[in-house]
């Protein structure tokens, strides 16, 4: 098949080489040609993705995928956009007190790259929308707007198929996790769970599109749930000065029982955002999801409270954050709490550096951002930042403040050092005895 896939980003460009892998013909579209360009040159814009580097090397040689900045005829089209939510230009702590009923998706850009194959979209041809989306968004918005534009869809096979990866294994999930594929008809189901099957190995059930909307929203709504509650017993545990890494550490050997990890709040383009699409569906129904996004989202607060109860009566002017990925070991910092925190501490007037070595922008040495720092943030847990020797920080900073929202630093090590260390979900400050 020629496969048209609408967006070079996290997930259509892999999908674009496993598609392009399996033996068909694959054009890979993006409106910023400064990936298309980046791309023609060799140059991948996703770093960090094992086999990644290779396998599009492999399929751009033999001349299976080819990138432009337009579609163009296809026997499928696949539409993997990013679908953020509507941002308002409200200061940060604005942002963090709006009500989660606020909080809307964007669907500008499935409705542009609608629009863009909707002249090339022929009789008998599929069309996938893979972006994550708010129920009912394939048929009301896809199909609605392929009408808009002119086209009979009903000559079409439409379906959604949410993916389900990691980032930072992008090739190994997107081949071997299940997939479910929601049709608007059975036909349409079918279709576009064939050609899945070209190159995934998990299993790929068949539902309808509403259906597969929803599972995709639920499955990042259960985990950003989960965190809540990890971070809201985090202050529980600092209010009764019970070390609650240790506490969620016991209770998870109950078998039936698996906490996620409490943190400074929740980034990523899919678990800080999908509930807000269940929100959205459904305003009056969704209390749990709604309180859950609340205490995710005013984690950062309460990481520069830390802070300040730390620094005492003496305020920090210079402080060194260390991680700005929402997650370890990996080079996405969208919704990054990271750089939220950063955001509210420049808005008291403190000088913020942040540091990641995995997202080119930050990666400055570290020794010159911890040099003079009255403070450090440890905001991602990086293996690089767990195995830090703090004797060697020590040195380098002018003040041994350290804010843990990650529970990895070992406490021995640190407070031997000479720092003051307040640790997220610990109501103590631990200090060198």
């Amino acid at each position: 098949m020629k496969v048209c896939i609408m967006g070079m980003g996290y997930i259509g460009f892999p999908t674009a080489c496993l598609l392009a892998n399996a033996g068909h013909h694959v054009v890979g579209v993006d409106v910023n040609t400064a990936i298309i360009n980046s791309l023609h040159e060799g140059q991948l814009h996703i770093v960090n993705e094992e086999g990644l580097a290779a396998l599009a090397q492999k399929v751009f040689s033999d001349g299976s995928l080819t990138v432009c900045d337009q579609p163009s005829r296809a026997d499928a089209f696949i539409i993997a956009v990013p679908t953020p939510f509507k941002h308002s230009n409200d200061n940060i702590r604005e942002r963090i007190f709006r009500p989660e009923a606020s909080y809307q998706a964007d669907l500008g850009y499935v409705i542009s790259a609608t629009r863009a194959i909707a002249p090339f979209v022929q009789p008998g041809n599929l069309v996938i929308l893979e972006s994550t989306v708010p129920p009912g968004t394939t048929e009301e918005v896809v199909v609605g707007t392929l009408r808009e534009e002119g086209v009979d869809t009903s000559q079409l096979l439409v379906a959604h198929a949410p993916e389900r990866v990691l980032p930072g294994n992008l090739l190994a999930e997107l081949v071997q996790n299940d997939r479910v594929i929601g049709g608007l008809t059975p036909a349409a189901g079918e279709a576009a769970a064939a050609l899945y099957r070209s190159f995934v190995r998990g299993c790929i059930s068949i539902s309808d599109a509403k259906t597969a909307e929803l599972v995709k929203l639920m499955e990042n709504t259960y985990r950003d749930v989960n965190i809540a509650l990890a971070n809201e017993f985090a202050l529980v545990c600092e209010h009764l000065k019970v070390n609650a890494w240790e506490a969620m550490s016991l209770a998870n050997r109950h078998p039936r029982v698996q906490f996620l990890r409490p943190g400074p709040g929740v980034g990523g383009h899919c678990i800080a955002v999908d509930p807000y699409f269940v929100v959205e569906a459904a305003p009056t129904l969704t209390d749990l999801i709604q309180t859950a996004r609340r205490i995710n989202r005013r984690m950062p607060l309460h990481v520069v409270k830390l802070l300040h109860e730390l620094e005492g009566n003496q305020p920090v002017q210079r402080v060194a954050i260390l991680g700005a990925s929402y997650k370890a070991d990996v080079g996405d910092d969208r919704e990054s709490p990271s750089l939220e925190i950063a955001q509210l501490l420049e808005s008291e007037g403190i000088e913020v550096k942040v540091h990641d070595p995995f997202i080119a922008r930050y990666n400055l040495p570290l020794e010159d951002m911890l040099r003079g720092a009255e403070a450090l943030l440890l905001l991602t847990d990086h293996a690089v930042y767990a195995s830090l020797d703090p004797n060697w920080v020590r040195e380098l900073v002018s003040r041994p403040l350290l804010v843990d929202a990650r529970g990895v630093v070992s406490l021995d090590d640190w407070c031997a050092a000479g720092f003051q260390v307040k640790i997220l979900g610990c109501g103590q400050q631990l200090v060198m005895v």
